[in-house]
């Protein structure tokens, strides 16, 4: 299940006044900035970690992604026309896709012919078997596991 804005807004809202509530009767000293000030910090330490769990929790539903690792892969040789939609939907009859990443050049905005995409581990040996060299948008692909990014200080 994923926490839409609404619920988070709702989740916040409760414990903005649940905070208030407690500190306003805590100390008739403290003003009321100082108090909404805490709610308000109560509010932002709670929810998120309140959402991270709803989140993480198992669903019943079967549109949760996959626990199962993923790996990710090079795409080659992609028509410089190719969208992301349509790359997921040629590798989806193949494996599972998570993501599809297609390199643009910073400068011009235009696709580079190359991409990554991300599969379920399970799925990577027949993906890169069933789809390297195979003809996309009369383009003849190259598959291959990406390599480790190498980070420049």
């Amino acid at each position: 299940m994923k926490v839409g804005f609404i619920q988070c807004t709702i989740i916040s809202a409760i414990f903005a006044i649940a905070g208030y509530l407690l500190f306003s009767s805590a100390s008739l000293d403290v003003h009321v900035p100082l108090t909404v000030s805490a709610a308000l910090l109560i509010s932002g330490i709670v929810t998120p970690w309140l959402a991270s769990l709803i989140q993480s929790s198992p669903s019943s539903d079967g549109d949760a992604i996959s626990s199962d690792a993923v790996e990710t892969l090079y795409v080659g040789n992609l028509p410089y026309r190719a969208n992301e939609s349509a790359v997921k939907e040629y590798f989806s009859s193949y494996a599972e896709v998570q993501s599809v990443r297609l390199m643009k050049d910073r400068k011009t905005g235009k696709r580079k012919g190359y991409g990554f995409i991300e599969v379920v581990s399970k799925d990577v040996d027949s993906v890169i078997e069933k789809t390297n060299d195979s003809t996309f948008q009369e383009r003849t692909l190259k598959v291959r596991p990406a390599k480790e990014k190498v980070e420049h200080a």
